[in-house]
């Protein structure tokens, strides 16, 4: 009985690595002991589960209660407890369970990185041992002791001591009779008797700064609607059309401020507009709102800025039930420092490196994760996997993926080489191919998209390569700088960059690509897109320009997203404390810019079948790329569609001109789109005429005339 006392004092010191051993029911001689602890409670007896359904009142002081029971074998039981002012509770004993997961559970968290850890690990409602309750377990392996430390109205806090299971590193404890909606934090003691109070890595909800408790959700609160969307996604996104909002939540409207509302606002915005796909900033817990949500501290968890975890999947499944999809933005490559969240979490460098130079990421003052680790493997992959499982998300955008490729990335000369003699980080290299080869096996209707800067080769699966990183899709970081050197060129000096537009066509098949604008081109004074454009010294100029290249890049092949207030021309650099300046939508300038990129949409995503043909080299063709002087450029689109051809007409100059156009077909050919309309806020009332071909040296050929600063778009009709 003395080591059960000494265990007991140390259990109530926080110095227990193994209540179970000590609580709950253990064999004794003939019979069994049961000890309970309690605290706060005046008395205590124990309620046999069926069989003889007997009372077995228990004798003890100081929070601790204990019964002997003789010849007896281990059966189920409840507690009556008895507190102060008359209050009387039944309840579970935490400590009569056996644990809920095992070595053999956790074989593949702790040696290969497992993508169903988020399935095993966390918070997570269960059926144990024929009771319902709830499962918690964190990874602190270099811990002496962990609490687990709930938060409700009154003081002190209510903590349970978990156990170590086994060799895994994971500590764990089963309870019931814990209501949704409480606060929670892992208290840990570190091997030098330090106490780190830290929330959840793995929660669902948090309540936020400045006390960051993790918040117990049950996610089966809500009931999906978006069955149809699910059952028709495509498993080859290549060929359906793609354009998608990139969005802000926090700075997108001003009467749009939780899920749910934006759930109506954004959706008929998108819906009208005719974009495909909304595309979030990361939308999981982060400390601070300035951070743009790319500093995360909660990879499982939704932002609570918005509401709970129930309402952020109202809002996934109404985009879904408009036909919507929904991206989100992940992000693996780094974490910041807080010391609430993941840094130096157990007492010891777990998530992160522990060489020092490759621990810090220098752009962003964050630290890199230790991809190295198949426990840190398991828990990104698994957070990938359980966005797209519990919330219904149709893609993820994995954010700085150039930054993990690199051991020297933005480090000088303070790197080591791997053990190849290379810069490239093999571990985060694994990592990546581990990640979205997961993702293809276990959600195989969805996409992963890399936000990749460099030439790093295969990135995408474009080419079947045992080499590829596995992507879906690329961000084309490329083309949109080519296109943004030009437009931000003057139309007299337009010449000289003119080899830039030919250029773009000579690597747009080295991936399978998205053409995108996004957030990080308008911001710390690079300006807003609309006065990038270099057409003339006035809005309307301006405009022009801008109308210009969002026809040419619909009609260029690959995918497109295009960053919020970009569709209407904001004239502000985007501001993460301010919202979209919508009172532009009055001016003709700025709405007719927004009719262009809806009309876009409607024409790539709905009136064309061009997003089938996109990936094939053979389905685009220069027309006339010889007219740099007065830097007009054309060139075909073919459709899936037989006889489905479309011409694409840009004069990037400032005088009209005339164009003889070879086409490939004779016949009439019908004007679909010309940028200088009024409706798009240009001068044009109407439409030219239809044009019919005419054989000019045994070549078919059409007469049409190009506005300055402008773009056409027309089709065979036959």
């Amino acid at each position: 009985m003395s080591d059960a006392r000494e265990e007991i004092e140390r259990l109530k010191n926080g110095l227990c690595s193994q209540p179970h051993s000590v609580l709950g029911m253990h064999p004794k001689n003939n019979g069994l002991v049961v000890r309970v602890l309690q605290p706060g409670a005046l008395k205590c007896t124990m309620l046999e589960i069926g069989g003889r359904e007997e009372e077995f009142p228990m004798s003890g002081s100081k929070d601790m209660f204990t019964v002997l029971i003789q010849d007896r074998d281990f059966f189920p039981y409840r507690l009556r407890v008895e507190y102060p002012g008359g209050v009387t509770k039944e309840l579970e004993d935490p400590y009569r369970f056996m644990p809920t997961v095992s070595d053999e559970i956790l074989h593949d968290f702790n040696v290969y990185g497992d993508p169903l850890a988020y399935k095993k690990m966390g918070v997570r409602k269960v059926v144990h041992q024929d009771v319902q309750g709830w499962s918690f377990s964190v990874w602190a392996p270099k811990a002496y002791s962990v609490y687990l430390v709930f938060y409700p109205e009154y003081d002190p806090p209510v903590s349970y001591c978990m156990r170590s299971v086994g060799s895994t590193g994971v500590w764990e404890i089963f309870l019931p009779d814990i209501p949704t909606g409480i606060r929670y934090k892992f208290h840990i003691r570190t091997q030098g008797g330090d106490i780190l109070n830290k929330t959840d890595p793995m929660a669902l909800l948090s309540e936020g700064p400045p006390n960051h408790a993790a918040i117990l959700t049950d996610l089966d609160e809500y009931e999906w609607s978006d069955h149809d969307w699910m059952r028709s996604r495509s498993k080859d996104w290549l060929e359906q059309p793609m354009s998608i909002y990139e969005v802000h939540l926090g700075s997108w409207m001003d009467s749009a401020r939780n899920y749910r509302d934006i759930a109506q606002k954004l959706g008929e915005y998108v819906e009208k507009m005719g974009f495909t796909h909304v595309e979030f900033l990361p939308l999981n817990e982060h400390p601070l709102i300035e951070s743009w949500g790319y500093q995360v501290t909660g990879y499982y968890g939704i932002c609570h800025r918005f509401g709970t975890p129930q309402d952020f999947m109202y809002l996934v499944d109404s985009l879904h039930q408009r036909g919507i999809g929904v991206i989100m933005d992940w992000v693996p490559a780094h974490f910041p420092k807080d010391a609430f969240a993941l840094e130096w979490f157990d007492g010891g460098r777990l998530y992160e490196y522990g060489d020092a130079w490759k621990r810090e990421h220098q752009d962003w003052g964050t630290y890199v994760f230790d991809y190295g680790r198949p426990e840190v493997r398991s828990f990104l992959i698994g957070s990938a996997l359980a966005w797209l499982d519990r919330f219904h998300i149709d893609g993820l955008r994995v954010d700085a993926v150039a930054s993990m490729l690199y051991l020297d990335y933005s480090r000088g000369s303070n790197w080591v080489p791997n053990i190849h003699g290379g810069n490239e980080n093999l571990e985060a290299i694994g990592f990546i191919k581990q990640t979205n080869a997961a993702v293809r096996k276990y959600f195989p209707d969805t996409l992963m998209i890399a936000e990749e800067s460099t030439a790093f080769g295969h990135v995408t699966d474009r080419h079947n390569s045992e080499h590829s990183l596995g992507f879906h899709l690329k961000w084309n970081m490329g083309w949109m700088h080519d296109m943004l050197e030009f437009f931000k060129t003057p139309p007299a000096w337009r010449k000289d960059k003119y080899g830039g537009l030919l250029h773009c066509r000579d690597y747009q098949y080295a991936e399978n690509f998205v053409q995108v604008f996004s957030h990080d081109e308008v911001v710390h004074g690079k300006l807003s897109m609309l006065y990038k454009m270099e057409a003339g010294w006035d809005i309307p100029s301006q405009a022009a320009d801008l109308r210009t290249l969002y026809t040419m890049m619909w009609m260029w092949p690959g995918k497109k997203t295009l960053f919020m207030g970009q569709e209407f021309g904001q004239t502000q650099e985007w501001n993460v404390k301010a919202f979209l300046q919508w009172d532009l939508l009055q001016y003709n300038i700025h709405n007719g810019l927004q009719a262009l990129v809806s009309d876009l949409n409607r024409l790539y995503a709905k009136d064309s079948t061009i997003a089938r043909t996109e990936q094939q080299p053979e389905a685009f063709q220069w027309l006339d790329i010889s007219d740099g002087a007065n830097v007009t450029l054309s060139f075909l689109r073919w459709g899936y569609e037989v006889n489905e051809i479309y011409i694409v007409l840009l004069n990037f100059g400032s005088l009209e001109r005339v164009r003889e156009v070879k086409v490939p077909k004779a016949g009439q050919w019908v004007p679909v789109l010309d940028s200088t309309l009024q409706k798009y806020g240009g001068s044009k009332e109407a439409l030219p005429l239809p044009e019919t071909s005419r054989k000019v040296n045994k070549e078919d050929q059409i007469t049409l005339t190009l506005p300055p600063i402008s773009a056409q778009i027309w089709k065979y009709q036959n």
